[in-house]
C-alpha cells in the first residue's frame, strides 16, 4: 500500500468518521487556548515570532475581549502580560509585517480592556498590563518605540499603525485626565514625530489623527502641571503647519457641511447659476418660495439631522486651542484671508448672466473657493441652526469660542471688514426664519454676523443655553464695538439684527418664570442684548452706511414697545449694573462711574415714549387710527431734533477672553466628547 503525502499543518482538524469537516485558522487556535488561561508558547521557542507573521483576525479577537468579564480577565492576567510584552518587543523586530501586526494585535487588546468599566480605571489597567512594579519600565519602553516608529518606520503603514496604537492608548478612557499611562507620553513626548506626519506630504492621509492626537496630548492635566505638548504647541511658528491644520480642518468642514446638505438641499440657485446648470444637463432647476428642498432619499430629515455633525468634527477642538494659543496661526488665517480679493470696481450683487462681467465671474468664482476661514463659517451656520443635543451644545461651545477669539484679534478685524476683500458663503437655509440671501460677494464680518444671528434665531427653547448666548452676543458686541472704534461704516442688513435681539428680549420675557432656576445667567443675556441695542443707539452714527438704518433701528424699538416695557418691570427688580458684582462670563457690563448709574433701558423708554406720543399726535392731527410703515418712518426722520439721549461711556468695553478660570469646566467636558468622537472617526 501507497504511504501517504506528507503535508503541512493547514489549521484543519480532523473530525470523527462521517462528521463535517471544521475549519479553524491557526491565529484563532492559538487565541481560543490563551483566553482559557492556557500557555501555548510553553516549550516553543519560537512562538511569538511566528504568532506575530500570522494575519491578525481582528473580528475574532474583539469578540473574544468583548464576551469575557472583567474577573476573567484578572484570572488569565500573566497571558495578558506576557502578550502585551511580546508585542511591544516584535515592534522593534526588522521584518515589517511582525511590527504590524504586533501593534494591530495591541490596538484590538487594549481597545477591549479600556472598554471594561473600571472602579480605578489606570490603577485597574496598568495592573492587568504589566503589574504595578513594573510599568515604569514597560511604558516608557512602549512611548519610545512608538515614537520611533512614528518618525523612522520603514514603510507608511509602519508608521500609521505606530500612530493609531498611540492614539488608543491616549484615548483609553474619554477622560483623558484620569489615564495616567498618559503621563509617560509627557515624560517622552512624541511632538515631534507627529508634527512630521502632519507636514510630510506623503503622509497626508495620516495629518487627521497626528493634529487631533497631539492637540488632545496637550490637553492632558494642562492646567494642573506643565504640558509639554502646549508649550510646544503655542510656540510652533513653522507656516506648513499652519497651512496643514487649516487644509484638514477646512476639508472636514466641507464633508460635514455637504452631511447636511444631502438631507435638504438648501441652495436658492441664483440666475447665473441655474442658467448654467441647465445649459449642462438640459433641464429646468426648480426654484422654491421657501429656499428648501427635502433629500429624496431621507425619509426622517429631523432624526437625520440629530445624528450630525459626524464624529469628524471632532477636529473643531485643535482648531481652537490653535486660534486660543498660538497668535502666528491667526496672523496665518488673516494672511489667508487678505490673500483672495475680487476687482475694486467690481459691484456684484448676484449672478445674472445677463449683466456680469466674464472677469467678474471669474473674480465671484475665486471669492467662492475662497480661504480656508470661509469653509469653517459655513459649516458653522449649519451646526449652530441644528443645535438640539448635548454633543452638538459641545460643538457650538467650540465654534463661538472660536470667534469670539478671533474678533478680539484686531488685525482680523481690519481684513474682514475691508470691501475689497469679499466673499460668497454658504450659509445654513433649512429652517425658518430665514435671513436675506447673501450669495453675493461682501466682506466676512456681514458672513459672521449673520452666522451668530442664525443661532440666535434657531435655539430659542425653555431650557435656554445661557452660555452659548452669552457668547454668541459677546460676538456681536465685539464687531459692533470695533466698527465703532475705527469709524468703519458697513453696509449690513442691520434691521436682521434688530428682529433678533429684539426676539430673544421678547422670548425671554415670555418665558422668565421657566428661567428662575437659571435667573442669573437669563438676566446677563439680557443685559448683553440690550447693551448692543445702547451701544447702536449711542453710536450708530459712527458704524451705519446710511440714516435709513437708524430709522430702521428706532422704527423696530418703537414697535416692541411693549417688549421693553415688560423688562423695565425686571430690570427694576435685578440690579444689572451693580459695581463689583460677581459674574462667570467673560463679557463685561459697563464699568465707568457714570454708567454704573446708568439705567440700561434709559435711552429705549425715552425713543419708546418720544415717538409714541409724536405718532399719536400724528394721528390725532391727520384723524386716522393707524398708520402705514412708510408714515411711521416719516414721523421718526422729523423728529430726531427734539430726542434727548444720554451717552454712557463704556458701551463698547468688554473683558477680553480666557480660559482660565471660567471655562475650564466646560472645556473638560467639551474634550470628553470630542475624544468620544474621534475614537468613532471616519478615516
Amino acid at each position: 500500500m501507497q504511504s501517504p503525502t506528507k503535508t503541512v499543518f493547514t489549521g484543519v482538524v480532523r473530525p470523527a468518521y462521517g462528521a463535517k469537516t471544521v475549519l479553524k485558522e491557526k491565529f484563532v487556535e492559538i487565541y481560543e487556548s490563551f483566553f482559557k488561561g492556557n500557555d501555548p508558547s510553553a516549550g516553543q521557542p519560537n512562538f511569538w515570532s511566528e504568532l506575530f507573521l500570522l494575519k491578525v483576525n481582528a473580528t475574532y479577537l474583539t469578540k473574544c475581549l468583548s464576551e469575557i468579564s472583567q474577573d476573567q480577565l484578572l484570572a488569565i492576567k500573566n497571558n495578558i502580560g506576557k502578550l502585551f510584552l511580546k508585542s511591544i518587543e516584535a515592534m522593534k523586530e526588522e521584518n515589517s509585517q511582525r511590527k504590524i501586526n504586533a501593534m494591530e494585535t495591541l490596538c484590538v487588546l487594549l481597545q477591549g480592556i479600556f472598554s471594561k468599566r473600571f472602579n480605578n480605571f489606570s490603577f485597574e489597567v496598568i495592573n492587568l498590563l504589566t503589574g504595578l512594579n513594573n510599568a515604569d519600565t514597560v511604558f516608557p519602553r512602549l512611548v519610545d518605540t512608538i515614537k520611533y516608529l512614528m518618525k523612522y518606520g520603514e514603510i507608511t503603514e509602519v508608521r500609521h499603525e505606530a500612530l493609531r496604537l498611540a492614539i488608543v492608548v491616549v484615548c483609553g478612557n474619554n477622560n483623558i485626565n484620569q489615564n495616567s499611562i498618559n503621563g509617560y507620553f509627557m515624560k517622552n513626548d512624541i511632538f515631534d514625530s507627529l508634527i512630521e506626519l502632519i507636514i510630510t506630504p506623503k503622509m497626508s492621509h495620516m495629518a487627521y489623527e497626528a493634529i487631533m492626537l497631539l492637540d488632545i496630548l496637550a490637553n492632558y492635566n494642562k492646567h494642573e502641571s506643565k504640558n509639554p505638548y502646549l508649550i510646544k504647541l503655542i510656540d510652533i511658528k513653522d507656516e506648513a503647519v499652519f497651512e496643514k491644520i487649516m487644509d484638514v480642518v477646512s476639508s472636514t468642514c466641507i464633508k460635514c457641511q455637504s452631511q447636511y446638505i444631502e438631507i435638504q438641499e438648501d441652495d436658492e440657485t441664483n440666475k447665473y447659476l441655474v442658467s448654467t446648470v441647465m445649459s449642462y444637463v438640459g433641464s429646468i432647476l426648480p426654484w422654491y418660495g421657501n429656499g428648501t428642498r427635502k433629500h429624496s432619499n431621507v425619509s426622517d430629515p429631523e432624526l437625520a439631522f440629530v445624528r450630525l455633525p459626524s464624529a469628524n468634527i471632532a477636529i473643531l477642538l485643535a482648531f481652537y486651542d490653535m486660534v486660543n494659543n498660538n497668535k502666528r496661526f491667526v496672523d496665518h488665517i488673516v494672511k489667508s484671508i487678505a490673500k483672495f480679493s475680487i476687482p475694486a470696481k467690481s459691484n456684484v450683487n448676484e449672478y445674472d448672466s445677463a449683466t456680469v462681467s466674464e472677469d467678474d465671474k471669474k473674480s465671484m468664482e475665486i471669492v467662492r473657493d475662497g480661504p480656508y476661514f470661509c469653509d469653517f463659517l459655513s459649516l458653522s451656520s449649519y451646526l449652530l441652526q441644528h443645535n438640539r443635543t448635548n454633543r452638538t451644545a459641545s460643538y457650538a461651545n467650540l465654534i463661538l469660542l472660536i470667534l469670539v477669539i478671533l474678533v478680539e484679534d484686531a488685525t482680523l478685524n481690519e481684513v474682514i471688514c475691508e470691501d475689497e476683500r469679499r466673499f460668497i458663503v454658504r450659509l445654513c437655509r433649512q429652517r425658518p426664519p430665514l435671513l436675506q440671501n447673501a450669495r453675493f460677494p461682501r466682506p466676512l464680518i456681514g458672513v459672521i454676523l449673520d452666522v451668530v444671528i442664525g443661532f440666535i434665531n434657531h435655539n430659542l427653547r425653555r431650557k435656554l443655553q445661557t452660555d452659548l448666548y452669552s457668547m454668541a452676543l459677546g460676538v456681536i458686541h465685539r464687531l459692533i464695538s470695533y466698527l465703532k472704534r475705527n469709524r468703519v461704516r458697513l453696509p449690513y442688513h442691520w434691521s436682521e439684527l434688530w428682529h433678533s435681539l429684539i426676539g430673544l428680549l421678547k422670548f425671554i420675557l415670555s418665558n422668565i418664570e421657566h428661567f428662575q432656576q437659571d435667573r442669573a445667567s437669563v438676566n446677563e443675556v439680557l443685559l448683553s442684548a440690550i447693551n448692543i441695542i445702547n451701544l447702536s443707539i449711542t453710536f450708530g452714527d459712527t458704524f451705519f452706511p446710511d440714516p435709513i438704518s437708524y430709522d430702521n433701528l428706532f422704527y423696530e424699538i418703537v414697535r416692541a414697545k411693549e417688549t421693553f416695557e415688560g423688562l423695565n418691570r425686571i430690570v427694576n427688580k435685578t440690579n444689572f449694573t451693580k459695581p463689583g458684582s460677581p459674574t462667570k462670563s467673560t463679557f463685561q457690563k459697563p464699568t465707568s462711574s457714570s454708567s454704573s448709574q446708568f439705567d440700561v433701558l434709559s435711552n429705549i423708554n425715552t425713543i419708546c415714549t418720544h415717538f409714541h406720543l409724536k405718532i399719536e399726535a400724528w394721528k390725532l392731527t391727520n384723524r386716522v387710527r393707524s398708520i402705514t410703515p412708510e408714515q411711521f418712518y416719516s414721523i421718526i426722520n422729523t423728529n430726531y431734533d427734539t430726542l434727548e439721549l444720554v451717552t454712557p461711556e463704556k458701551l463698547d468695553h468688554y473683558t477680553p477672553y480666557s480660559e482660565i478660570p471660567y471655562n475650564v469646566p466646560l472645556l473638560r467636558q467639551v474634550l470628553r466628547v470630542i475624544v468620544d468622537d474621534f475614537k468613532k472617526r471616519e478615516i
